[in-house]
């Protein structure tokens, strides 16, 4: 009895000393657990589920295409392309949306990109200073430390127009050159007023030098009002003039209307994608091209440097080689990069589409 008595002391200061062991020999995850010994000596151990840490896993930083249903869609179909290609190269995912509030800017918001009509960038650019904002073609707002624009006074209808005007003087003899646009409407009358100012660049006084001796461009500005039922009186009178080259706005084209001038013999100057069958009589299209703006800041703006301030390109795209030929284009792409600096003035109003 006694013998036994000094072997259960024995074993239980063996145990207590190898639990110190274990203690201080543990991980921080595994929980050993030694129950107390029995009459016999033994005791048993069991070992706990390890416990596992959860970590939190950042969200990839995004950039946001802020389109508002009003805004052009070839502008917003270029533009998405393009940023879901430069955003993927960027390891940044991209989306776009319709709208966008302060509320909805967290810190995963890398770069916030907006087109016309003003989405209220302003608040937007109060709400953060830590994310950048690029405006596209949306007047009254001034470059500062998150904020860089791109045609900070708007589309330029009347550098649009003036391109159209020189191309069409330069191409058509006699200058025998009209267009069509809205009178009643800021971007039509800069787009008739810079067309005027286009033609005259290039051919000065432009007097013809066979009848009918007519002074040319031929102008004829509709109201919106007007376009949907005197359209067939526009198309009348350029023909009557002998018109032979035309620039289409493409806030008054109507594929009926084209394809009434292609009838006539009457090549068109157009700003989107010519309708089927009209290729043949399409010298080419002039549209801007905020996409070009975009690719030139795109490293910037995710650094995280801002304060830029660019004009807005001009593209001329569909051209057709049989009545703009390469020469003549690369002539006219000239004229677009002094229009761009600021060398050559359309002399028309931007704000107003006012003639100067």
């Amino acid at each position: 009895m006694r013998k036994n008595y000094f072997q259960i002391i024995s074993a239980r200061i063996l145990i207590g000393a190898l639990y110190l062991v274990l203690a201080a020999c543990a991980s921080p995850i595994t929980n050993i657990e030694i129950t107390p010994t029995d009459e016999s000596g033994s005791a048993s151990v069991s070992e706990s589920t390890p416990t596992l840490i959860p970590t939190l896993t950042p969200s990839p930083e995004r950039v946001i295409l802020l389109a508002p249903p009003e805004a052009n869609p070839a502008h917003v179909s270029s533009l998405e392309t393009l940023v879901a290609e430069l955003a993927g190269e960027a390891g940044l995912t991209s989306e776009t949306r319709p709208a966008f509030s302060s509320d909805d800017i967290d810190s995963s918001l890398r770069l916030l990109i907006a087109l016309p009509p003003n989405p209220g960038l302003e608040s937007l650019v109060g709400a953060s200073t830590e994310v950048q904002f690029l405006g596209i073609g949306i007047p009254g707002l001034v470059p500062a430390a998150n904020v860089s624009l791109i045609g900070p006074i708007g589309f330029r209808f009347d550098q649009q127009g003036f391109l159209a005007g020189y191309i069409a003087a330069m191409i058509t003899p006699d200058w025998r050159v009209g267009v069509i646009s809205i009178n009643d409407t800021q971007a039509g009358r800069a787009a008739l007023n810079g067309f005027i100012n286009g033609v005259g660049y290039f051919c000065g006084t432009c007097r013809p030098v066979y009848p009918p001796y007519l002074h040319y461009p031929m102008y004829i500005g509709l109201t919106q009002a007007e376009v949907d039922v005197s359209w067939q009186l526009a198309v009348d009178a350029l023909v009557q003039a002998s018109v032979q080259t035309v620039y289409i706005p493409p806030e008054v084209s109507s594929e009926t209307m084209l394809a009434e001038l292609v009838q006539h013999g009457i090549k068109i100057i157009g700003g989107e994608e010519p309708p089927p069958g009209l290729q043949s009589s399409w010298v080419a299209n002039i549209r801007p091209d905020p996409a070009q703006a975009v690719r030139l800041l795109w490293e910037d703006l995710i650094a995280g440097l801002g304060g830029a301030s660019l004009p807005m390109p001009l593209v001329i795209e569909e051209v057709n080689p049989d009545l703009l030929s390469p020469g003549r284009l690369r002539l006219a792409e000239s004229v677009i990069l002094e229009l761009l600096d600021g060398y050559i003035d359309t002399a028309v109003d931007p704000i107003t589409g006012e003639a100067k």
